[in-house]
């Protein structure tokens, strides 16, 4: 995926809207840098190389992908993506969404399948770390196995059956796939 806006360090505006989404402390003591390291991070989501190939000015590489993963599992990128796709989001939020989509897309393998549902549900299909046909979808599948529920609660008859092979169907389209060509995955 291309960005609208290639990265550059954050704006005063930007960093002050950022700010109060971010907890600034690192494993209980606080960051030294928060902006700098938040920085480090959107120039790393900007590009399409691996966590071990990139290099920061301002902090180890370690140091960063820790800061960034832990940020996943507080929610941070997810309440930032929230934040985005809202209309009424801040102007130097919007500014700064492709940049905020690229972190979330990033989560999903920290996060797994609440990643891919926030991002779905939000109408945020390129925050999907791929084709959204391809990938598992927990809400269809929910639907089919209700559906199939209320099928298999009343008494089975022949007109039911080809509705249920269409609930497998709809299965196994909902588990999306096993693998995806590296060229559909967006960058």
């Amino acid at each position: 995926m291309s960005h609208s806006r290639p990265w550059s360090p954050l704006s005063d505006a930007e960093w002050a809207a950022l700010a109060p989404h971010l907890p600034l402390t690192g494993a209980g003591r606080p960051i030294a840098n928060p902006r700098a390291r938040l920085d480090a991070i959107f120039q790393f989501v900007t590009t399409t190389i691996p966590w071990t190939s990139f290099r920061s000015a301002h902090t180890r590489t370690d140091t960063l992908h820790r800061q960034f993963r832990r940020w996943a599992r507080m929610g941070v990128w997810s309440r930032l993506l929230t934040l985005v796709a809202k209309r009424r989001a801040p102007k130097h939020l919007k500014s700064i969404a492709d940049w905020i989509v690229a972190a979330h897309r990033r989560t999903y393998r920290i996060l797994g399948i609440p990643a891919l549902t926030l991002a779905r549900r939000l109408g945020m299909r390129n925050a999907l770390p791929g084709p959204s046909w391809m990938l598992p979808d927990p809400d269809l599948s929910e639907l089919v196995h209700r559906a199939v529920r209320r099928i298999l609660n009343r008494p089975l008859t022949r007109a039911a059956i080809p509705l249920l092979r269409a609930c497998r169907l709809l299965l196994k389209a909902a588990e999306g796939r096993r693998r995806i060509p590296a060229c559909l995955i967006p960058q």
